[in-house]
């Protein structure tokens, strides 16, 4: 309980709940009350009109709230010398209507200002602190004189369109998580000076540069953002740096996009069948000869085969292998087999045309991919290889293409036919790694080997959850869907407040989750010149 006495005026106040405080004055009168606290969210340079505008526009809406709907407010700015603090108390004498109230007055303000103010309502202790150090701290006059004076100004006059005077001051800090200077010694340890490190890029209020030490690579990345939100240009500066220091990169580019966010390295190649080269983990040969369930199991649920569509493919996988002509890559052989199976049965030939219907998009003339033809491109250490499938006009073509490099990549990993560690980036993962797919869980076996992989998408609703769960950096741009920010929150211990922050933040901006931090930084994320 706190207690204040002015001029024969008693007040106490103590903690009726989590949030609530209870305000009783004398002469006897109770009153209960929420401290709002609000801070804009915004960084960078603001104009002074907008800020003018946007903080007029709400208080007005609160003043017709108050003549309107018989509401009561008690506006506080506490300015000192080290920073500027603004809040609302809302004062109501039912205590069942005082958080219904806040959550109105809440959704007012951050409706005005577009998100770019944060209404938080603070806890109860939380909120006696904040009274005790705006009505006393150092102050000589009691600044609630003022207050009152103003308002009272404002209250008698007749017109109600008349220009505010008054202008409380919201702070700029980014408020989550709050870098505090006694904190960068702590983060500058976790975040060492060693050259063998990915370096993302600059932690916000901060000089240190954000680093992942190459076990966060093996232990798996996820990237996720809206269109526009910076996530390609982050996995291309995590592929720029894995080089650095000695990984192999292997890049699934799903739009297009590295060749022109990578086109001043020099250590690069890309591919693209319709242009006539393929990477070598493209190859059908390694899969079917070492795992050949592995491939239909990807064909059966990209395809969505029958029971008996797999069969008839597993028969011709089997003769494939006894002839012993694969190609590198040759569906068109696979066509021919099933084609020439000698029929035992009505439904065996209505599953094979059927099968075949569905295989035709992976052949030479519906594709106009002369598969037979296609120059086959290694990988080296040190080195980005890039798999642009954006000129296949079918999605499942895509990722059928897409599913058999990885699981190739990874297979040649694990009997050491490839240079590691390995790097694998899935550009649009959400497309790939999804629950049905069996590549998904790849992503929980394959750190043995020397593989790591960097999960790349707009939507992570989509994933298989054992791709969420088995990637231990999270890499957060903006993103606006309600459902896929809900389902990073449900990643981590993360305060509800970031509901809020990770839609507002701009191009370029993350937040980085490592499993080292209890607390996500804010990074701009950018490339760091040698």
């Amino acid at each position: 309980m706190h207690s204040t006495k002015n001029n024969g005026l008693s007040i106490y106040i103590e903690k009726y709940d989590d949030n609530v405080l209870r305000i009783e004055s004398y002469p006897k009168a109770i009153t209960y009350s929420l401290v709002v606290s609000l801070r804009y969210v915004s960084r960078g340079k603001v104009e002074h009109e907008y800020v003018k505008n946007i903080e007029h526009r709400i208080l007005e809406s609160l003043l017709n709230r108050v003549v309107n709907a018989n509401q009561r407010y008690f506006l506080l700015s506490c300015l000192d010398s080290n920073k500027v603090s603004t809040y609302i108390m809302v004062l109501s004498k039912e205590k069942n209507e005082i958080n219904k109230e806040a959550d109105v007055i809440c959704s007012i303000i951050e409706n005005l200002s577009n998100n770019s103010i944060n209404c938080k309502v603070e806890k109860s202790e939380s909120a006696i602190n904040i009274l005790k150090r705006c009505l006393y701290g150092d102050s000589i006059e009691n600044p609630l004189k003022w207050l009152l004076n103003v308002f009272s100004k404002r209250m008698d006059s007749n017109n109600i369109n008349n220009v505010f005077l008054l202008e409380h001051p919201l702070s700029f800090e980014w408020g989550y998580p709050n870098i505090e200077p006694q904190k960068y010694e702590y983060l500058s340890k976790i975040f060492d000076n060693s050259d063998n490190a990915i370096r993302l890029g600059i932690i916000h209020s901060t000089n240190i540069t954000a680093k992942l030490k190459p076990e966060h690579l093996v232990k798996h990345i996820i990237i996720v953002g809206a269109t526009g939100s910076g996530k390609s240009t982050t996995a291309s500066i995590i592929a720029r740096e894995a080089t650095r220091i000695n990984y192999t990169v292997f890049i699934i580019d799903w739009h297009g996009e590295y060749a022109s966010l990578l086109s001043d390295c020099n250590n690069i190649e890309y591919t693209n069948p319709v242009e006539g080269t393929i990477p070598s983990f493209l190859n059908l040969k390694s899969i079917i000869e070492y795992e050949p369930l592995a491939f239909i199991e990807i064909l059966e649920n990209v395809l969505e085969l029958t029971p008996p569509q797999v069969h008839i493919l597993e028969e011709a996988i089997k003769a494939l292998l006894n002839k012993k002509a694969l190609e590198l890559y040759d569906i068109d052989l696979l066509m021919d087999i099933i084609q020439n199976t000698s029929l035992s049965a009505r439904w065996v030939s209505e599953s094979r045309e059927a099968l075949i219907r569905k295989l035709k998009v992976l052949s030479s003339e519906y594709l106009n991919i002369k598969w037979r033809g296609v120059r086959e491109v290694g990988i080296e250490k040190g080195k980005i290889l890039v798999f642009d499938v954006s000129s296949i006009p079918n999605t499942r073509v895509k990722r059928i293409l897409a599913s058999i490099a990885i699981k190739t990549a990874t297979l040649k990993a694990q009997y050491n036919e490839v240079e590691k560690p390995l790097l694998i980036i899935v550009d649009e993962a959400h497309n790939i790694f999804t629950k049905n797919n069996p590549i998904s869980n790849l992503i929980a076996e394959v750190r043995k080997w020397g593989v790591g992989f960097v999960i790349v998408t707009q939507t992570p609703s989509l994933l298989a959850p054992v791709v969420l769960r088995n990637a231990n950096t999270r890499i957060i741009h903006a993103i606006k869907s309600s459902i896929d920010i809900k389902t990073l929150l449900g990643l981590s211990i993360l305060k509800k407040e970031y509901k809020k922050v990770i839609p507002s933040l701009k191009p370029g901006e993350a937040l980085v989750i490592i499993p080292e931090l209890p607390e996500p930084i804010l990074v701009k994320i950018g490339l760091i010149s040698s």
